[in-house]
């Protein structure tokens, strides 16, 4: 008989939490129960084992105890616990075994470490919860019915946000990986400077924002600071609307993004978007411009499979103890 356990999945991050209520059986696809929203740790001063217990309390009462495993940047040094960092290359096995476990309230708890690498650049970098969502695709990926071999092979993964990561996967394991500055400086320079005149246009113009992405592509020697002001320019002597501002200046440093890490990176087999369909529409759009190939991943979906991956790790070493 198929074994049926449970346990929660935590992606906690700076500004949000989202917990979900798994029920796993080995070789399927784990079944989310319920799903909790709660405060990011930016918000939260200290108290994480009350704001915790305060949305799960009620699942102990219901399923009885089980495990939970939490990522993101409850395991940095302002988050609950201070998680180590675990240097590339990793796989599923690695990132279970480097887990930070502790008990609080007769529950067992696994923080799960950061990753930590030398980027293509030469420089340091890190990343906290988003090594889940390569894990969770690569798990999809073997547990499909498709003979792909997609876990074989040499994959590049983009993940839109405040600080893109873009991250190599080979053989299964994660080997390196590069954050761009991408989401916040947008931010910045939309709210914080004169470069639009009416932040915040939320809808995308595709024709102002590929605009952007072709003034990248022929910048030549220059580089995306020499590009920036003509998002202003342009507006002021009427060649471009206030309204596509923010579509042209998302064009300019998307663009640059893409075809930096594109040539940082070489030649992959294609590019994985995990992210939120506004911001993955857009990466499919310059490295569609770029001649690359790309698919798009529901993050919410993805990153339940990897918190799988790892739960499948512990669930095996138990049963063979």
């Amino acid at each position: 008989m198929t074994q049926t356990t449970r346990f929660i999945a935590g992606d906690w991050g700076t500004s949000n939490l989202r917990l979900y209520l798994c029920e796993y059986k080995p070789a399927a696809a784990a079944k989310i129960l319920d799903t909790r929203f709660g405060s990011g740790i930016s918000q939260i001063k200290g108290d994480f084992e009350d704001k915790f217990f305060e949305l799960a309390q009620d699942w102990f009462e219901q399923w009885g105890e089980m495990p939970v495993l939490l990522s993101g940047m409850v395991g940095s040094t302002i988050g609950w616990k201070d998680a180590p960092y675990l240097s590339c290359p990793v796989d599923a096995a690695q990132i279970a075994a480097g887990r930070l476990e502790f008990n609080c309230r007769g529950i067992s708890f696994s923080i799960l470490a950061g990753l930590r690498t030398q980027n293509p650049l030469g420089a340091p970098d890190v990343m906290r919860g988003e090594e889940l969502q390569m894990l969770g695709w690569l798990r999809l990926q073997k547990n499909s019915k498709s003979d792909n071999n997609s876990g074989k092979s040499k994959r590049l993964f983009t993940l839109p946000g405040t600080h893109n990561k873009w991250t190599l996967v080979e053989n299964g394991a994660i080997t390196n990986f590069l954050t761009a500055f991408t989401g916040e400086l947008f931010s910045l320079l939309s709210n914080h400077s004169i470069l639009i005149a009416k932040p915040n246009v939320i809808s995308v113009n595709q024709t102002a924002f590929i605009d952007g992405v072709d003034a990248i592509n022929s910048l030549g020697d220059a580089q995306l600071l020499h590009a920036l002001f003509a998002t202003r320019s342009k507006q002021v002597l009427g060649e471009m609307a206030s309204a596509d501002a923010s579509s042209y200046l998302s064009g300019l440093i998307i663009g640059a993004d893409v075809m930096g890490a594109s040539k940082l990176f070489g030649k992959v087999d294609g590019v994985t978007i995990i992210g939120e369909p506004s911001l993955t529409q857009n990466y499919a759009l310059a490295l569609e411009y770029f001649g690359v190939s790309s698919e798009r991943c529901d993050p919410s979906k993805i990153a339940i499979s990897g918190f799988e991956a790892i739960f499948e790790q512990l669930h095996e070493k138990h049963e063979h103890e």
